[in-house]
């Protein structure tokens, strides 16, 4: 049986949009990802609100560069230093009919590996997309209906169980707040997260924070598609004051990314029941995942510069 070969995009082919909603993390997931470039043009930011017309201008972008990729990210994460290599191994592996691609990364609030944060878009493909959009439902993901609205066009989305970095991790006390107000009426995971906040509260502000935040959305009589990021949150700021509590300083940009890979070398594989089966029983989390710690610690085959990438299986 032949080898597969795969043709890994080049970095120059890459174009990258950061979604910005006021993350406490934003300037080092930029600085993160633009070192990763070979030119800083390639790196877009933006901080477009409603989502729907920030998830509208990241496709835009994308058609507008003239690159064959496009990588949406949202600024709640914090890569690996060689994050890009990895994504794009992913671009290379997507099979020719897959609209876009999703990597795991260590998620803060689910407490375990999920599908968080950025997505491999085809550029190809974004135009047909937009095209779509009027007939697209409004909702809490708006991203996820493009993905929807394509699947039933004959395109995939694609799921790599490849770890890129971090998610919600180092953000402010009103994001986390305001994160969860959305997350719990959202997110699949909404039974599992909200016992694990309960269990951490007491001894995790953050944990403390994004149970307000559960709590808040499902008393609250107004339930809206998206929240204000920067309108005023006075049930916060009491809950705060009640606490005893003041808002996290910025965080500087230049954190460490060993502070990224030290998180995640460090997660409690063994003890994790938060990320779903599948990804632990690939990954041997009960054996303390001896393979995914290995391949955290070294780049990805395709950097050996002896090799070419379409010769890589």
């Amino acid at each position: 049986m032949p080898t597969q070969k795969f043709f890994y995009p080049d970095p120059t082919e890459l174009t990258l949009v950061v979604r910005a909603a006021g993350e406490r993390t934003e300037k080092a997931c930029v600085e993160l990802f633009r070192q990763q470039l070979p030119d800083p043009n390639q790196l877009h930011v933006i901080h477009e609100k409603p989502f729907s017309t920030a998830v509208l201008q990241t496709f835009e972008l994308g058609i507008a560069s003239g690159r064959p990729w496009l990588i949406a990210i949202d600024a709640d994460i914090l890569p690996l230093p060689d994050a890009l290599e990895r994504a794009r191994e992913i671009c290379g592996k997507m099979a020719p009919q897959a609209f876009c691609a999703t990597p795991l990364f260590l998620c803060r609030t689910v407490g375990g590996f999920a599908m968080r944060g950025l997505h491999c878009y085809r550029v190809a493909l974004l135009d047909e997309a937009i095209r779509l959009t009027p007939s697209l439902p409004t909702d809490l993901r708006p991203e996820s209906r493009y993905h929807d609205a394509m699947r039933t066009r004959g395109y995939t989305r694609e799921i790599y169980a490849k770890v890129l970095g971090l998610h919600e991790y180092e953000q402010s006390f009103r994001h986390i707040y305001l994160k969860s107000m959305l997350r719990c009426r959202k997110d699949a995971y909404v039974d599992q997260i909200r016992h694990r906040l309960v269990h951490d509260a007491p001894q995790d502000h953050d944990a403390r924070v994004a149970l307000w935040g559960f709590d808040d959305a499902n008393t609250s009589e107004i339930a809206p598609a998206e929240y204000d990021w920067d309108a005023p949150l006075e049930r916060f700021e009491a809950r705060m004051r009640d606490a005893g509590m003041t808002e996290k300083p910025p965080l500087d940009r230049r954190i460490s990314t060993d502070f990224v890979l030290s998180t995640l070398l460090g997660h409690p594989f063994r003890e994790d029941r938060n990320t779903e089966a599948w990804i632990r029983d690939m990954h041997r989390f009960s054996d303390g995942a001896p393979d995914l710690r290995r391949l955290l610690q070294q780049p990805p085959l395709f950097t050996n510069p002896a090799l070419h990438p379409s010769e890589i299986a």
